[in-house]
Formats: C-alpha cells, structure tokens, sequence
C-alpha cells in the first residue's frame, strides 16, 4: 500500500500546474486509487481530464477513447515498482459525426498491444509518446505526433499502417525504435504515408532472418519526407541486400544503412545517404538478436558518421534534434521517484508516517 500511495503522490506533484481533474486507476487488490477499470475512468472524466494507470501483473483490456483525455503510465521499463509496467491490450480511437472524438488527446508511458481507430472520420492533433507498442493502425489521422516509443512485435503485419484508401494528412513519425521481428517480402514495417507526412531520425532493426532475401521496409507509401534514419539488419542474417520498397515511392535523404551480417546492401535511393557503414553506438548489446532492451545506449560514440550528418546539420537516429528519448518509457511531464525512505515504520493509530520522497525530472536517460 506504501508503494502504491506514494507513486500516486510523486505524479500528483508533477500535475499541480494543471487544472484538469486527475483521474488514477489501479487493478491490484487492495488498491486505493479511484478506478479498478481504465474505461471506467475514461468513462467518469470531462474532456482535458488526465488518467494515471498504475503498474500492474495484470492487463487493463482494452480501452475506448472517445473525448480529449490525457493517459499517463510510470514508463514502459521503469526501474521501480517492481519491474511492473501498465498494459494495455488495445486502445481505440473513436470519433463520430456528433462532434464526439479523441482528438487532443495524448498517450505516454504505457504498453500497448494495439492502437486503431473506428475508422468514421477524421481525428487529430493525438499525442503518442514515449510507449512500447505491439502496432498501429489508422484510417484518417491528421497532426499525429508519433515519437520517442518502442515498436516490438512478433505477429502484426506492419508496425504503422495508415489507411491508403481514405485521406489523411499531416502526420508526424520521429525518433521511435523499430524491432521489426517479423519480415516478411509482402508486409513493410510502415504502411501509407502519403507526401505530406514525415518519418524522420528512426532507428528500424530487422531482427531476424526473413524467408527471402528482400526485407520490408514501406508499403504503398507516395513521396512522404525520409530523413535522418537509421536502418540496421542483425548479423544472423547474412543473405538480405535490399530494404524493399513495396509499391512505394521514397527519396530517402540523409539516411544510414548497416548489415551487422557483413553483407553489402543495396545503395539508397536518395542524396547524401550512408550506406553499409557502422553507425557505431554506445552499447546495443548482442548483434545477432537485437531485441528491444532497456539498458541498451544508441547514442552515437565519438567518430560516428552519423554526427551531425543530418538534413538538419544535427545527428541521425533517435537523439537527433535533442530529442530526449527515454529508453524506459518515461513520460517527459512527470517526475520519477528515485528514492523513497520512511522515518518512522511505527506508527500509532491516528499518527502521523513521515515519508521522504525524492524524484528527478524526465529530461534525460
């Protein structure tokens, strides 16, 4: 009950600029948060209202979204509360032609399976940050803000898919790590960008050795801006040379290209590309299975060609522009408790427990 009282109270202090009500939900038995269900919170919340999910062994299922709400979870990989992480199965984003929809809405923190829409109409301006997710699909998002997550997932066809039969515009793909395990010569790790749309200082690792020797990387995507990207293939595999483009139109610029196998790939399509050369980060562990780890560190060391050889003069990959990116899944507007000590352990009934919280800002790993 201490643990649980008192990360309530360290997230409590990062909302006080807020005037939104804020919401917690917590599934645990004994808990003593104000929801036992995420949809229920969702349910009782008025539009700009923000929902803690607390970490839990156990999935809060899957949840609707249907007003402008703020979820907010301790991190994907956080260090405390036991290895525990919010999960949820899925997520969707609702919208109707009552003028009740998601848009506004922002996510962060959080495990997710699944992300989608009802495929009705448009939403916008969404806020997905900083989670680990399974995959995502969308029929008609506009301003979308993807950054900072994890993507890792053995059984969805495409990490991103945007909805090519529909119009959407506008939307933002940054400084996310793909963990592409399942590669496959039909299914491409993005789905539909269209010109407006960017995807920009990526990591993509494809993770395992494919049935051919071609792996995807977009489908049905026209002209959207690729720049400042990093594409790497584990050394397990030593047959794969392209990055397929399936039915896709890409002018990759400023984007670097490795095969930890030793193979030569083929040579991007695009200007001021690297290709075949050793991005050389700081620790990313085993090369021949580079699944998502927290204590990896893909920050470049010194002598990497991927300094400062952006679009934009800054570095390629995830920390590019000064991004922050949180290998934990931090979100970037709570505090995270560092340290906890209680004083005094007995206390008589009606006392006082005198607790010492201390908690850093989430600014940096």
């Amino acid at each position: 009950m201490k643990t649980i009282t008192l990360f309530l109270g360290s997230m409590l202090i990062g909302m006080t600029n807020f005037a939104q009500t804020v919401w917690t939900v917590d599934n645990r038995p004994g808990t003593t948060a104000q929801f036992l269900s995420a949809q229920a919170a969702i349910d009782a919340a008025t539009e700009g209202d923000f929902i803690y999910i607390h970490p839990s062994p156990i999935s809060y299922g899957n949840i609707t979204i249907n007003k402008e709400i703020h979820l907010r979870g301790i991190g994907h990989s956080p260090e405390l509360a036991n290895g525990e992480f919010a999960n949820l199965n899925a997520i969707m984003l609702f919208t109707n032609n009552a003028g009740i929809t998601a848009s506004n809405s922002s996510i962060s923190g959080l495990v997710i399976n699944f992300f989608s829409d009802n495929n009705f109409g448009t939403i916008s301006s969404v806020l997905i940050q900083n989670n680990r997710i399974g995959s995502i699909s969308f029929s008609r998002p506009f301003n979308f803000i993807i950054q900072g997550n994890v993507f890792n997932s053995f059984s969805q066809a495409n990490s991103i898919r945007f909805f090519t039969n529909v119009t959407h515009a506008n939307n933002l793909i940054s400084h996310n790590i793909f963990i592409r395990n399942t590669n496959s010569q039909i299914d491409a790790v993005i789905e539909g960008l269209v010109a407006s749309e960017t995807f920009n200082n990526n990591i993509v690792v494809f993770n395992n050795t494919p049935a051919t020797n071609d792996l995807g990387l977009f489908e049905n995507c026209n002209n959207p801006t690729v720049n400042n990207n990093i594409f790497l293939i584990t050394s397990n595999n030593t047959f794969a040379t392209e990055l397929k483009l399936l039915n896709s139109t890409i002018n990759f610029q400023n984007c670097l290209t490795f095969a930890y196998g030793g193979q030569t790939l083929n040579a991007l399509n695009g200007n001021n590309n690297i290709d075949n050369v050793n991005p050389l980060f700081v620790a990313i562990g085993d090369t021949a299975n580079m699944a998502f780890n927290q204590n990896n560190n893909y920050k470049l060391n010194s002598g990497s060609p991927a300094i400062d050889a952006g679009s934009d003069g800054d570095d390629l990959g995830i920390y590019g522009q000064g991004f922050l990116f949180q290998m934990k899944g931090y979100p970037f507007d709570l505090p995270y408790p560092t340290a906890i000590n209680i004083t005094n352990a007995v206390v008589e009934a009606g006392g006082t427990l005198q607790v010492q919280l201390r908690a850093e800002a989430n600014v940096e790993n």
